[in-house]
């Protein structure tokens, strides 16, 4: 993918399971500078309808959130979520990028587990030297089907595309300091999760779990005996607290909980046994359960490692009287302040 001049007019667009989010900057003198950012939801399943209707829908939500906006600029990075992809880092021997993109091409079939016909491909060098004669490379492949969806929201929205990447790069940039660690990032959304391990604000590793916030409002509905509105209304006010309403929220989503927490700890694990000189340093959480009361102790012990709640905003200027408003909507924004970070990191 092209790297972009800083001083190209785009946006970022995050196009969520429950929302649009974007996000446009302006080179800043010591950092990039907000211009203007904006949400919108959107209906249940919308985002992943392949209907032409919703389609069409989910593009007018994004003319009239860009129109809200202000923004004029008609490019656009945009992402998909790692639900929707492939990822995996192979090791290959040093070569240019023509080498590298024949190598690839032919040897995808191996790493790729769907037919390379049906896929797109993209690739990133994470570690030129690896070895003596080694270089480490993130391979991502995605579905077509999946892609042309993307580009046809994108054009019915009546935009350009720049690029289109995964949520793992733009998590990097916005939410990982230079000079960081190995950490872990987690995105909890509504439908699935995302874990990212990031070294050098770079991904070596991103999968997707199947547990998210709709997860554990239904464990809450099933076990406490309660409709979905009161589920939800349980959730933000007793979180994972043990000393509220007698423990019985925790109780109930206790098992999602932890099987989320599992695999967490398994990924920290298979990358530590990939790069034994490397140890994760902390966990980096960001997305709407992470303001569940108590959510960030609770995965603290449970994966025995330093946490963090993502903050998108650290290396974006802005005017002092906007700071509240964006921490209280921090959350939500990681994936679309990554994006429109792209040419500035």
């Amino acid at each position: 993918m092209p790297i972009l001049d800083k001083n190209t007019d785009y946006f970022g667009l995050d196009i969520g399971t429950t929302g649009v989010r974007l996000v446009q900057l302006k080179p800043g003198s010591s950092a990039p500078s907000l211009v203007t950012y904006g949400a919108k939801p959107t209906p249940a399943d919308l985002a992943s309808s392949d209907s032409e209707v919703d389609k069409n829908k989910l593009a007018d939500i994004i003319k009239q959130l860009k129109s809200e906006a202000k923004i004029s600029a008609d490019q656009v990075v945009t992402a998909l979520p790692s639900q929707h992809t492939f990822t995996t880092v192979i090791n290959t021997p040093k070569l240019n990028n023509k080498e590298l993109e024949k190598s690839i091409n032919l040897q995808a079939d191996q790493y790729v587990p769907m037919k390379v016909e049906d896929a797109k491909l993209d690739w990133h060098v994470i570690d030129p030297d690896k070895g003596e004669n080694e270089m480490s490379v993130l391979l991502v492949a995605a579905p077509k089907n999946v892609v042309n969806k993307y580009l046809s929201v994108v054009e019915k929205a009546d935009l350009n595309l720049l690029a289109l990447e995964i949520n793992a790069l733009a998590l990097a940039r916005s939410v990982v300091s230079t000079g960081d660690l190995p950490v872990v990032v987690v995105d909890l959304g509504s439908t699935s999760s995302e874990i990212t391990i990031i070294s050098g604000r770079v991904p070596h590793l991103v999968r997707s779990v199947d547990i998210g916030g709709n997860t554990l409002v239904r464990s809450v509905e099933q076990n406490l005996n309660v409709d979905t509105e009161q589920a939800q209304q349980f959730l933000q006010k007793f979180g994972v607290t043990q000393t509220k309403l007698e423990g019985q929220v925790l109780k109930a989503i206790q098992g999602s909980l932890d099987n989320l927490m599992n695999e967490i700890s398994k990924s920290v694990k298979y990358f530590t046994s990939q790069n034994q000189e490397a140890q994760v340093e902390k966990a980096i959480l960001t997305g709407g359960p992470t303001a569940l009361p108590e959510m960030p102790s609770y995965a603290a012990n449970s994966l025995n490692l330093p946490v963090e709640i993502a903050n998108p905003w650290v290396n974006v200027s802005y005017p002092a009287t906007q700071q509240e408003t964006l921490m209280n909507q921090s959350l939500h924004f990681a994936v679309a302040v990554g994006l429109a970070q792209r040419s500035f990191v």
